[in-house]
């Protein structure tokens, strides 16, 4: 029968796709891993790694193991936080993935959490949506706030609204576009506009707006981050949409011009529908569903 820790040292392999490094990582020496991996793929008959060229990499078969070992190892921590939860108190760890634009809204929400339960240890990870719903299937992050709701009728999913806000343009305070207070979407056409990359959720709502409008902006830059965006908007290189709470936090000066119609983003908690929730993940979403008023600004209105 295959052990935990042999699927510990298979999964560190698999990440670095290095023996040394993955032996520094276990903290064991380089020879001993690389017995415990051959002796893994003796137990199971078949090669786990192809080593060629001094260079590593999973085989099929290699593939399909590391998807069983994340949801695997994932279990048994959930299972060891379970417990210790039922031990004494909430207590544990939750592995949160974050969406970009939401980190300064939700902190006051986990700073409070945190205060009245302060054996609870949350661990946020920034990720675009794609990167987070990967991170939930394969057990990596235990709950994530994500740009827009799961696709309806998606049974593997649980989700909770985080309420609703509109997406507003930043532009440099003195070019043309600062002059304006609101201007329509299909307006847009031909500004040099920044974009950002495939698998943001913020980003195809406004893909959505643009192709509804008929507008084509010319993209001169392609970023991930809000504070870049800033930054280049601020000295005039172009243009961006982002969240309205984003846009109007303090940083690099821009004029925030808003949209018509108006593009919106609909953040929500979500967590896996296959797995119950430990102690402290449960009290976690029971919590933020308990007190919407945390997690939502002052500008910002329900669904």
């Amino acid at each position: 029968m295959i052990s935990s820790r042999q699927l510990e040292y298979f999964q560190a392999v698999a990440r670095e796709l290095h023996f040394t490094r993955a032996a520094e990582a276990l903290r064991i020496a380089q020879p001993a891993l690389s017995q415990q991996i051959r002796k893994l793929e003796r137990q199971l008959g078949l090669e786990l790694f192809d080593r060629n060229n001094h260079k590593v990499a999973l085989t099929p078969a290699g593939e399909a193991l590391l998807a069983h070992t994340e949801r695997v190892l994932s279990d048994l921590v959930a299972v060891e936080q379970e417990m210790l939860g039922w031990a004494g108190g909430v207590r544990g760890r939750i592995r949160l993935g974050m969406a970009r634009g939401l980190t300064a809204r939700l902190a006051r929400v986990f700073a409070a959490f945190s205060a009245t339960y302060p054996a609870v240890e949350i661990e946020l990870q920034e990720q675009n949506t794609n990167e987070m719903l990967a991170g939930l299937h394969a057990g990596r992050l235990d709950v994530v706030t994500l740009a827009a709701p799961p696709p309806p009728g998606d049974r593997t999913l649980m989700s909770h609204p985080l309420g609703a806000e509109p997406l507003v343009l930043i532009t440099g305070v003195m070019t043309p576009l600062a002059r304006r207070q609101r201007m329509k979407v299909g307006e847009l056409d031909g500004v040099d506009l920044i974009k950002y990359p495939p698998g943001s959720a913020v980003g195809e709502i406004i893909a959505g707006a643009l192709a509804a409008a008929g507008a084509e902006p010319r993209v001169r830059f392609e970023t991930r981050d809000y504070t870049t965006a800033r930054a280049l908007v601020n000295v005039g290189l172009a243009a961006a949409i982002m969240p309205d709470s984003v846009a109007r936090t303090i940083g690099p000066p821009v004029q925030v011009v808003e949209l018509t119609p108006e593009p919106v983003w609909t953040p929500s908690l979500a967590w896996s529908g296959a797995r119950r929730p430990a102690p402290a993940l449960a009290t976690l979403i029971d919590f933020m569903v308990g007190h919407p008023d945390l997690t939502l600004d002052g500008d910002i209105y329900d669904d």
